[in-house]
């Protein structure tokens, strides 16, 4: 096989990746939805790139390069398959509690000037994990007193000294790479709980001391659990909520 037509095939197979992973829905994992359809759109063009002549595989054949350095050149050519292999082999999942680590977000303080909280859903109000930690944390009004609220995310260990497992959701703004972590510490649960399980937990605010503007390290905010029932992960598994700025 010729130089043009290994470049050709790497195209033809990076771009079916992508298209794949665009139908598979597995795009999602690593991009918001609104980026889904340029995934597709870009992997749409560089198949076609590899099909089309002058240098794709449909092309008219080139001369045959028989040299050492060319053929060199065509073995490590295939090493960009590797890449492929790992999507289509491994299939990397949604970011867990293992990539929490260097992560985590807490909004700064101040006055959010919020809206008026949903009306409660069976008896609780359902919040996004965004929602909820902007509201402790900036919010002085304290709208989240007394509210049982619902909240589904997944199990990361907490990694104070207060017991209990911190309940996490990544908010991305574009994809992965900028991911986020947002997390309320779980409080009163006695059942332990699996590392990256998902779950939808029912409880209400724990009031703490407001946390100095200048610390490194503020604590993510605490729920008091009432009710915790395991779900299947989330899907679509990030949040992409305008609410929250780091």
């Amino acid at each position: 096989m010729t130089d043009e037509q290994t470049r050709s095939l790497l195209l033809v197979v990076l771009g079916a990746t992508a298209a794949w992973l665009w139908w598979s829905g597995d795009v999602l994992n690593y991009v918001r939805p609104g980026l889904a359809p340029w995934v597709l759109a870009g992997g749409v063009v560089v198949g076609l790139l590899g099909l089309l002549p002058p240098l794709g595989l449909l092309g008219e054949q080139g001369a045959d390069h028989t040299g050492g350095h060319h053929q060199h050149r065509g073995r490590v050519g295939w090493l960009l398959l590797v890449p492929v292999l790992v999507v289509m082999l491994v299939q990397p999942a949604a970011l867990g509690s293992y990539a929490v680590s260097g992560r985590a977000a807490v909004p700064g303080g101040g006055d959010g000037g919020f809206d008026p909280l949903a009306a409660p859903v069976r008896g609780a109000v359902p919040m996004s994990m965004a929602e909820f930690v902007t509201r402790a944390v900036r919010d002085p009004g304290q709208s989240l007193a007394g509210v049982r609220v619902r909240l589904v995310g997944f199990v990361a260990p907490n990694q104070g000294k207060e017991g209990g497992y911190r309940l996490t959701r990544f908010v991305i703004f574009c994809c992965a790479a900028d991911a986020e972590a947002l997390q309320a510490v779980v409080r009163g649960d006695p059942t332990p709980r699996a590392r990256d399980q998902w779950l939808e937990v029912e409880g209400t605010w724990m009031a703490r001391p407001i946390a100095a503007e200048d610390d490194p390290s503020p604590r993510p905010p605490a729920l008091h659990v009432a009710t915790v029932r395991p779900v299947a992960p989330v899907r679509p598994p990030y949040e992409y909520s305008v609410q929250f700025s780091g």
